[in-house]
């Protein structure tokens, strides 16, 4: 059995070994890990009685004096129960080489598909892993697991979680309530807090042996160089996907993977068609070639983890209204006028496009923009002002919902003339948000529905627009809104069955629903069908008991038929790349037959 001395002086010096019973500050504790250094040790010690039974804490010795509890020789008598769970514990304790010595204490119902990566890195296959799995198969738990395994080896000391803002709180929960980490949430408020018990040149992030951040929070300029002088042993990085794109996210969370012994990518939507892409994501944390550093990829498909796959997805065609009809019509006429002018604007235009399908609101808002822009005095600063975080210093906030600023390079080099094309599209878009035809069919699909439903949209100002026209009290979920009103807006819709939730991409990443929800409505189709399997995924989950259903919203006559049509060309690519799913289904309806 492995003996380690936990004092430095060897004459003097009690030897305990891991499993102990000491003595250390009048209290009674066992021997969890003793890491040994140069005239020091830090012993991890597990409380055995109240009011410290089930805490964990870490000593230096010899500044801590630890003192052995001699057991005695004699058999002692115990209950049936009390001899069982001692063998059971006995029997996890003795771990072969290459196994898991920490599933057995995490509280999770233990599959085999979630075993294999913390096995892969157990018997050294790799460092870099890329999670991928199909969504609601159990990432979080799987990554939860490897931190757990790796820290009961005494291989990693410090770990740090990148996620988006709105699934901070709910990392934390899950490691602390499944594998006992007590994990930091980290914005400025707790720096500031933390820094304020420090000398002054003391970083406070290397006091954190794990810490969960949002990624939008860590990537600021002046927030990076801090978290990036801390040697993080093991990063997770929870929706990889959205840092896969040539970015300062991803800049940022490749200079601290890279530094890192384990770096670890979670995303059920790793290919959205986009090779790429696919190749920038895969790339994170890298340090030499594929050789010296190879990524271990897991991708497993419900059928492959041995559960059903209960999903109906349905494309319901709305017919447009005459005054949607002309939005388009008005649109399309300006998109030409700006094509033959400027040659190679269909990109730029394609921002308007995609507005307009959201809602003729929104295309309302953004044409009124820009005819504030036009008529503001010349030179004046009439442009739209770049997002700051000045009034975000937590990072709480996601600004990937706010509507987009006026797309660079539209325009007519004659002002009177391109205020003469714009005109008729705002008027015919504000009289066609008094009555937007899938505004009309949600309307209708929710009270045959009468149960609770999560409707997605891609913009803030298009859920807001909803809210205000939907014939049902509903919940918001936004990228504007702080960790405490976005906490109680999911709180309220958990515990009110048959509520509505309007949530968008950039809030609902992550979400676990699928305990009180089964059916996502799109009120539009998103361009990246990555988006469109993450939306359905967060009902769609180990431990949803009810066939989940997914509607599509397609608007007849304004071109989203031909956006289908694209979609469904990038889930073919992703699919022959990875096996990816197929978020667009196969059962189609018109609106008519609700």
């Amino acid at each position: 059995m492995l003996v380690e001395k936990i004092t430095t002086d060897p004459a003097e010096a009690p030897r305990v070994t891991r499993g102990a019973i000491v003595r250390m500050r009048r209290a009674r504790w066992r021997v969890v890990d003793i890491r040994p250094f140069d005239g020091c040790a830090i012993v991890t010690l597990a409380g055995l009685a109240p009011p410290r039974a089930g805490l964990e804490r870490r000593v230096l010795t010899p500044f801590d004096t630890i003192e052995p509890i001699e057991r005695t020789r004699r058999a002692r008598i115990v209950k049936a129960g009390a001899w069982t769970r001692a063998c059971r514990a006995l029997v996890a304790g003795d771990t072969p080489p290459a196994s898991l010595r920490s599933a057995a204490r995490a509280r999770i119902d233990l599959l085999a598909h979630q075993l294999e990566p913390a096995l892969a890195i157990v018997r050294g296959l790799g460092c870099r892993v890329l999670l991928a799995d199909e969504v609601g198969l159990g990432k979080t738990i799987q990554a939860g697991l490897i931190a757990s395994e790796l820290r009961e080896r005494g291989a990693i000391d410090r770990l740090l979680v990148l996620a988006p803002a709105g699934l901070r709180e709910q990392w934390v929960a899950e490691l602390h309530g499944r594998f006992a980490i007590e994990a930091t949430l980290v914005d400025a408020h707790s720096l500031r807090r933390i820094a304020s018990t420090l000398p002054i040149d003391l970083n406070p992030w290397t006091t954190l042996s794990a810490a969960v951040a949002s990624i939008d929070y860590v990537k600021r300029p002046e927030v990076l160089p801090l978290a990036a002088r801390c040697l993080w042993d093991l990063i997770v990085v929870d929706e990889a996907h959205a840092s896969a794109a040539d970015s300062d996210r991803r800049a940022a969370v490749h200079a601290l993977c890279a530094r890192a012994s384990y770096a670890l990518l979670l995303t059920a939507t790793p290919h959205s068609g986009d090779e790429r892409a696919f190749e920038s994501l895969c790339a994170i944390g890298s340090i030499g070639d594929e050789r010296d550093d190879p990524l271990l990829v897991f991708r497993r498909t419900r059928h492959d983890a041995g559960l059903a796959a209960r999903r109906r997805v349905h494309t319901l065609r709305v017919r447009s209204s005459p005054d949607e009809q002309r939005v388009h019509r008005a649109l399309a006429r300006y998109s030409q006028a700006v094509r033959a002018e400027r040659g190679d604007a269909c990109l730029a235009l394609a921002v308007l496009h995609k507005r307009a399908l959201s809602s003729a609101w929104a295309l309302a808002e953004s044409i009124d923009r820009r005819l504030a822009m036009l008529a503001a005095p010349a030179g004046a600063d009439a442009g739209e002002q770049l997002t700051l975080p000045m009034f975000d210093v937590n990072g709480d906030f996601t600004p990937e919902d706010d509507a987009p600023a006026w797309p660079e390079g539209v325009g007519l080099a004659d002002a009177d003339r391109e205020r003469r094309l714009l005109g008729p599209i705002a008027g015919a878009a504000r009289a066609a948000a008094a009555r937007e035809s899938k505004v009309a069919a949600l309307n209708r699909l929710l009270r045959r529905i009468g149960e609770s439903v999560v409707v997605f949209t891609e913009y803030r100002d298009t859920l807001q627009h909803l809210r205000a026209l939907l014939q049902r009290p509903s919940l918001a979920l936004h990228g504007g809104l702080t960790r405490e009103e976005r906490a109680c807006a999911l709180n309220a819709f958990i515990h009110r069955p048959g509520s509505v939730l309007l949530a968008t991409d950039a809030a609902g990443e992550g979400l676990n629903l699928h305990h009180s929800c089964r059916t996502v409505i799109n009120l539009e189709l998103p361009w990246n069908p990555m988006r469109l399997e993450q939306r359905i995924g967060r009902v769609d989950r180990i431990g949803q008991a009810h066939t989940v259903h997914a509607f599509h919203l397609i608007a007849d006559g304004a071109g989203e038929l031909r956006i289908l049509r694209r979609l469904r060309e990038r889930i073919d690519a992703a699919k022959a790349a990875i096996g990816a799913p197929d978020p667009l289904g196969i059962v189609e309806v018109t609106i008519d037959e609700l």
